[in-house]
């Protein structure tokens, strides 16, 4: 309980150190910013309740706006992810896993499911900020080119977090196999 405790915490720091310190300078063509730190939802476990996915949501998405100067706007889109995210991860769950509890990984879903359960959290993430900062919908191009362009570079950068994080498991793996 306490290791992962401690793993869910220096996650969270970690996401949003890297949202505030790089990812909110980078701004490809003055529309796409990546927002990987969805990423702290997408790794909960699966039998984690419901309210906890929409009270993580909400304080990622607090110390993101505290940092980035968007007020409310990453804690709303967060809640919404939070909200839909047991939903998606029953959809892309592997199929022997309804019954057991899993941590959703590469390893755990097979790329493919990861993948898109990530995907489809990142978009819904997206859609909900970018409908908030616009708030209508006559803009509707910049809409469809911020929302996709954003989800596509915070997929690469979660899609990278994961292959780190599944290299660290299997160095971890071989240094205690190896003690």
């Amino acid at each position: 309980m306490l290791p992962t405790l401690l793993s869910r915490t220096a996650w969270f720091v970690l996401l949003c150190l890297l949202q505030a310190l790089v990812f909110n300078h980078v701004h490809i063509a003055g529309i796409a910013t990546p927002m990987p730190y969805v990423f702290f939802l997408i790794i909960l476990h699966s039998d984690t309740p419901h309210w906890t996915y929409v009270a993580c949501g909400f304080l990622m998405g607090l110390a993101i706006d505290l940092f980035s100067g968007t007020p409310g706007m990453a804690a709303a889109s967060l809640c919404l992810a939070g909200l839909l995210a047991p939903w998606l991860l029953r959809a892309f769950a592997p199929g022997e896993s309804d019954d057991e509890a899993f941590a959703p990984s590469a390893k755990t879903m097979k790329w493919s499911g990861f993948t898109g359960y990530a995907a489809s959290l990142v978009l819904v993430n997206c859609i909900g900020f970018f409908l908030i900062e616009n708030f209508s919908f006559f803009n509707w191009d910049y809409l469809l080119l911020a929302t996709g362009g954003s989800a596509a570079l915070s997929l690469c950068f979660i899609v990278a977090m994961e292959l780190i994080r599944t290299k660290d498991r299997q160095a971890d793996r071989k240094r205690t196999r190896g003690a």
